[in-house]
């Protein structure tokens, strides 16, 4: 039989959705990598990120995408793989909608590009390098020392902070240079009561002359549909010696998810801080009600107009070192505004899990700290590790916080199946 009478017995349809399909389509059809899927966990998965781990031979492929295997419109789905120098690769990848509590999905792999509804972009300005999805800010991670306003004394410069944090309407929730409190600037890490050498010393209390922390270098950058992620050295360093005398070394790896909505409620990103005495010195510290991961609420959330909530329903009133898993602080600039707010997601891993959570009685500021404890101390050769997950949001506090972070806590179980016997 000729071809020509091949094709003239295949119905016309067929052939006319053959025409139809797009490029990505026809790759699909050339034959998947594999297969991944997961299971949800206990409640709603919903514009939250999943991951499995790719096999460490026999997956070649640089750039992929994903179909789920039960939709018939074969919508191309954006995946991002994570290089790992130490362990196998990861593959993440957002899944479009709702995923109910306890429902297993399954995807194809294909090897190509797609083009996220929102481009994630890294740009570095003469200070900062600001993480965008789209043409929406969503963070400026502060590298060169900024200098205060004229109206503070110049001691109170500093660099190692993420300020402006943006929510999705565009609404600032952090501050800089705050005139109650100037040393509180945006996002940072410090601790308060610290011994070094034998020799009493302070990392968070800029105008004390005994310590600061800085930034001191940028390990990477990383850009991609699923995520965007920065990764920075910073030192706290000790000024009470002869010389300055970096302490700790510490690595912040800021991660940005990129959120599949049109119009999202919130942001999201991640950051692991990588803590490491940079001398032979153990850091010793000594009980404190306050050190740690921090954040500064907006220029003009005042006590009347900024109120706190936690994991275990507590508020400004009754949630001071309250052991969280987590803590939101939202704000508006007065009684006719609306609010937007800002939540830390304290990873299950931290030490002192769950840990005790700052909150100041008057002012919009709250910090995740294990101090109030207990005396601790980073011994040379043990890194301390923690992690957290943030949520910049529109609105008061999200109603679907708890669910996002048992999703954080306890990850999907996701698995892979190579297309190869």
């Amino acid at each position: 039989m000729t071809l020509s009478k091949i094709w003239l017995q295949i119905p016309l349809f067929f052939i006319l959705f053959l025409i139809s399909l797009t490029p990505d389509y026809l790759a699909a059809a050339d034959g998947a990598l594999g297969t991944v899927r997961f299971t949800a966990g206990k409640s709603p998965l919903e514009n939250e990120p999943v991951c499995v781990e790719l096999p460490e031979t026999g997956f070649s492929a640089e750039q992929v995408f994903l179909i789920e295997t039960a939709d018939a419109k074969m919508t191309a789905i954006p995946a991002q793989i994570e290089k790992r120098k130490q362990s196998a690769d990861l593959l993440w990848w957002i899944p479009p909608g709702t995923t109910a509590a306890g429902k297993t999905r399954e995807f194809q792999i294909h090897p190509g590009t797609i083009s996220p509804a929102q481009e994630l972009t890294i740009k570095e300005t003469d200070k900062a390098y600001q993480i965008l999805i789209g043409d929406h800010p969503v963070l400026s991670y502060n590298y060169k020392h900024i200098e205060p306003p004229e109206s503070l004394d110049p001691l109170y410069g500093r660099s190692a902070h993420i300020h402006p944090i943006w929510t999705p309407s565009g609404k600032i929730v952090s501050d800089e240079f705050p005139p109650d409190h100037a040393h509180q600037s945006g996002q940072f890490f410090a601790f308060t009561k610290a011994v070094f050498e034998g020799r009493p010393t302070n990392f968070w209390e800029i105008k004390s002359k005994k310590g600061r922390v800085r930034f001191k270098n940028l390990v990477s950058k990383q850009v991609g549909p699923v995520f965007a992620e920065l990764i920075v050295t910073q030192e706290h360093v000790d000024l009470t010696g002869e010389s300055e005398t970096p302490a700790l070394l510490e690595t912040w790896g800021i991660r940005v998810w990129n959120q599949p909505a049109k119009d999202p409620a919130y942001w999201m990103y991640d950051i692991t801080s990588d803590l490491r005495c940079a001398t032979e010195s153990p850091l010793k510290l000594p009980q404190y009600h306050y050190g740690g991961m921090a954040i500064r609420g907006g220029r003009g959330w005042t006590k009347e107009n900024c109120q706190f909530l936690n994991s275990n329903g507590k508020t400004r009133e009754n949630g001071n070192h309250d052991r969280s898993r987590w803590c939101d602080i939202s704000g508006r600039t007065d009684t006719k505004a609306p609010w937007s707010g800002f939540t830390i997601l304290s990873n299950p891993d931290n030490f002192r899990f769950p840990e005790p959570v700052r909150i100041h009685p008057s002012m919009p500021y709250m910090v995740f700290t294990p101090c109030p404890l207990g005396d601790w101390e980073i011994d040379p050769g043990k890194p301390h590790i923690s992690r957290y997950r943030f949520l910049v949001h529109d609105g008061p506090a999200l109603a679907r916080t708890e669910g996002i972070w048992q999703h954080y806590a306890n990850p999907p179980q996701a698995s892979f199946q190579s297309a190869t016997p």
